[in-house]
This record gives C-alpha cells, structure tokens and sequence, in this order.
C-alpha cells in the first residue's frame, strides 16, 4: 500500500519534470546526435536520466573565456578577410587569436624526448611557470616534476598549476605538500561534486600546457604521468604528441592558461599577471585554438568540419577515440566519395573499453564507403588532423564529441611548410606500423556497437 502511494506521488512528478527538462533539451544549442541521446535518457528512464542531466547536462559557461585572446599583433592582421584561409575565416570570426610568427615549432615525438625537454624548460626557468594538465600522476615522472617545480618555487619562481579535479580523482596524484611548503600554487579545476546542481561535473579540462618566463611553452597530448613520457622508455609508455614553442604564440598560450588560473583560483583577472608581450623574428606561421565551455564557439569541431569539407586530396586523422558524429562521419563520407585519399588512425584497442564499441559502427560505415582504417598495434594517445599537407591541427582534442562540445581543450594549427613536413615524415612513420581490415561483428558486439553510437554524444 505505502509503494502504491508513493508511485502515485512519484509518477505526475516524474512526468512534469520529464517535460521540463525536454523543453530545456530542444531549446539548448546541441549537436542532433547529443540531443536525440539525452531525450531517450530522460524519456525512457527518467529516474535515472534527469539525476544524470542534472549533473551533466551544462555545455558553456560564463565566467572564463579564452576565446577572446587575440593580444598580440597578428602576422596576418593587415591581410584582407577575403585573402584569409578558410579556417582563419573561422576563426576570426570566433575570436581565437590570429595567425603568428614563430622562431621554433619542435615536435615532441617521445616520452623521452618530452621529459627532458619538460626539465630543461623547468630548470632554466627564471621568473614563471604555468602548467595546465588533465592528470598528474603520483609515480616516479609525477614525483619528479613535483620536485623540480618545488625547487624553482624554493627560488622565489611563481609557480602554478592547474589539474583537473576528474583526473586527480580517477588517477591518484601527488599531495603537491613540497610545492606547496615551497610557494607553489595548485588549483583543481571544477570539483566533481558540488552545490548547487549547474550541470558542469561534465566539463573537464583535457587541455595540456606549459609556458616558462612567458617565452617557451608546450602543448599537445602528453599529461604528466608515467603513461605519457619519462627518462627511459618503458612498456607502460603510449605514443603521443607534444610541441614545444618559441614565438609569438606562446603569449596566446600563456594568456589561456591565465585565464583559467582567474576562473579556478576565484580571483578576478585584474590580479593576475599581464602575459609578456614576446616579438618574434621567426617567419613560422601557426595559430593558437581553444575550445571548450568557455568559448562561444565549438571553434575546433567547426575547423575540422569546414576543413574536411575543404579538402582536395588528403585527409589524415590520428586520435586515440574516434566518436565522430553525424555531421562529421558525414562530412568525411562525401569527402571519400569526391576522390580524397583518408586515412584514420586509431589503436587496435585502446585504454577504454566503452570507447572502441562505440566507434565500432562509424569505422564500419566509413569502410564501406572508401575511408582507410588503421589500426596501431600499441595504445596511441597523440591527437593530429593533417588536410591536404597544406595544414595540421594538433593539440589536446581527440576526434570525439566529449573532446569537441564539451571539454576545455587547446589546439595549434600549423601553416608553414617546415614544420608541415615534420609531423608529415611522422604520421607516415606512425602509419607504416598500422594494419588495416575490419572483420564483420557478431550479433552480440553489433548491437553493442549500435547502442554505443547511440549513446556516444554524451559519453
């Protein structure tokens, strides 16, 4: 009697608020794929979907934004918009910093190389270093970036660093106590859990950066664990890509990370550092990308889109999770079909389960329709889009939908030829070890896979 009567109270309850938040969902600007996933979730199990979209369901925020970091003087700023690439087109329409000269874009191919580079940049620093990353992990590459970066806090360094409150809970990390003990700062980036409900416990911050005296940064794929790079190559270690920068882009980095410190740390802008205004006699051409929450624009997807629609010969895309949606899978579909050589790269299988079912039916679809897949033998985390050789984005985004609409990432789109030829010679070396063919599924992983592209928007 008593569960009959709460039903009955539950029941008009749960209706109404399945109404409310349907309403909210065909009113708020998502992705066709997002938007059909969350109206099952909260149609067919509202006790289970409307909890979940209470804590999920947020995609930009106001507070923080890196889109507008345009503060330095453009290589291309007296250029006529008419003379601008499609992708500058874009971008400047969103705000995102212009195209800028450089001395050096290095590409960091190793975790070897990585983490030596990483340790020179923090032992020479002299007056600051910013670091944003996803994961830090307390093991033996963790614990020795905690010391070094106490050590230059010991010198009187401003030393900050920004985690991501996900990635610390998922992968224990260091209790930071030396760092701290010595000056350093830590922020973790928006709590997992918190009052009042605003939907934000999905928004993470995937971007990983490092900036030193305002000079010479890094950004790219590699977190700052035992995974990612270290002294020696071990098993453990996957295949990644940073970059590290000398230039004018590296204010437009600094400036981002600025940004976020102002967001996290609760302390209005005014009382954070003015980044250093660096002048570059470098003649290499490259653009700073941040996406995410904080920014109008989902400025990386609508590159991407605009640059696979754009292309003439050849498409390359190397990501560890391949979740595209519609409009993309769409959009690399006709591309394949006009005559564009495309090859996808992804690991056999990779640290996520969930993920490799859910692009089970894309990889498929694009198969059939002339798109090489490649499978790596070997867990690869690097995340690269090379168009027609003429143009790569690299960075933090994987070529999935949390990494496009929801995640705060940082990308670097490169134009000049010398650097081009450079991630070039790499993705060719990274595809020379890749098989190709995909065998037809069992009815069990078929449907696993169906679901999965159901349920893959909001993943």
């Amino acid at each position: 009697m008593k569960f009959i009567w709460i039903h009955s109270l539950l029941t008009p309850l749960s209706v109404l608020l399945t109404l409310l938040f349907v309403s909210s969902i065909l009113r708020s600007k998502r992705a066709a794929g997002s938007t059909i996933a969350w109206l099952l979730l909260i149609c067919v199990f509202p006790y289970i979907g409307i909890p979940i979209y209470l804590f999920l369901s947020t995609r930009k925020v106001k507070g923080n934004s890196s889109s507008a970091i345009n503060t330095t003087t453009s290589a291309r700023d007296k250029v006529k918009v008419q003379e601008l690439t499609p992708i500058e087109r874009i971008l400047s329409a969103s705000g995102s910093p212009s195209v800028k000269k450089n001395a050096s874009i290095e590409l960091l191919t190793t975790g070897i190389l990585a983490f030596g580079t990483i340790e020179k940049m923090i032992a020479t620093a002299k007056d600051t270093i910013y670091i944003t990353t996803f994961i830090f992990g307390d093991d033996p590459v963790g614990i020795a970036m905690e010391n070094a970066l106490a050590k230059k806090a010991s010198e009187g360094v401003d030393v900050r660093v920004i985690v991501d409150s996900l990635g610390a809970t998922l992968i224990r990390h260091p209790s930071f106590q030396r760092l701290l003990k010595n000056g350093g700062k830590i922020a973790y980036f928006m709590p997992v859990f918190h009052l009042p409900f605003r939907g934000r416990t999905n928004l993470r911050n995937h971007r990983k950066l490092i900036v030193v005296d305002g000079k010479n940064a890094i950004l790219g794929g590699m977190n700052l664990a035992q995974e990612y790079l270290g002294p020696t190559a071990n098993t453990k270690q996957w295949v990644d890509l940073s970059v590290q920068i000398t230039g004018d882009c590296v204010n437009d980095i600094q400036s981002t990370f600025l940004k976020d410190w102002a967001y996290v740390s609760h302390h209005p802008s005014s009382e954070i550092p003015s980044p250093l205004k660096s002048s570059s006699s470098g003649e290499i051409l490259a653009q700073v990308v941040a996406s995410g929450p904080d920014v109008h624009e989902d400025t990386i997807y609508d590159v991407l889109i605009s640059s696979i629609y754009a292309a003439k010969k050849s498409i390359q895309v190397i990501t560890p999770y391949f979740i595209p949606d519609e409009s993309l899978t769409k959009a690399l579909q006709l591309a394949a079909k006009r005559g564009v050589a495309i090859q996808i790269v992804i690991p056999k299988r990779s640290n996520h389960r969930l993920a490799d079912f859910a692009r089970g039916s894309f990889i498929r679809q694009l198969d059939e329709n002339g798109v090489k897949i490649c499978f790596f033998p070997r867990m690869i985390h690097a995340k690269a889009v090379m168009i027609d050789r003429s143009v790569a984005i690299l960075g933090s985004a994987n070529f999935d939908m949390r990494s496009l609409l929801l995640n705060y990432e940082l990308g670097l789109i490169i134009y000049s030829e010398k650097t081009l030829q450079d991630v070039e010679k790499w993705i060719d070396a990274l595809i020379s070890e890749t098989s190709s063919g995909i065998s037809r599924p069992s009815f069990i992983r078929e449907l696993c896979e169906g679901i999965g592209r159901v349920i893959g928007p909001i993943l």
